[in-house]
């Protein structure tokens, strides 16, 4: 479960390296209140928590600092992180092994169904 949430940590610090880049690109363009923060939605509780307190986590010592830039953020109200978890995420199946009830829905949800 550790590796998981190190994955899921980075994984968020990479969105939020895109979502900066693009909020500077939008205030240099005049179309972003800057006092607004970028919501960035996750599926890992664990991460939400490390991002918006990182010295709370024991079991975080391991994740590189410079994935922890994520908290200052955080703390500076420049992105704001939420949780997204869903029981019905199709995505799911990508990530996850599933039951065949749960397998065949999101592969008819994405369209690949056979006829």
């Amino acid at each position: 479960m550790l590796s998981l949430t190190q994955a899921e940590y980075v994984a968020l610090s990479k969105a939020v390296h895109k979502a900066c880049w693009l909020r500077n690109l939008y205030t240099e363009l005049g179309l972003l209140d800057e006092d607004v923060p970028t919501l960035i939605h996750s599926d890992n509780n664990r991460s939400i928590a490390i991002a918006q307190n990182p010295q709370f986590h024991k079991c975080s010592k391991h994740i590189t600092i410079c994935w922890h830039w994520v908290h200052e953020l955080v703390q500076e109200r420049t992105i704001a992180v939420d949780s997204c978890r869903n029981p019905k995420q199709t995505a799911d199946i990508l990530t996850k092994a599933l039951p065949y009830q749960k397998h065949t829905q999101h592969i008819a949800e994405m369209g690949l169904a056979s006829a």
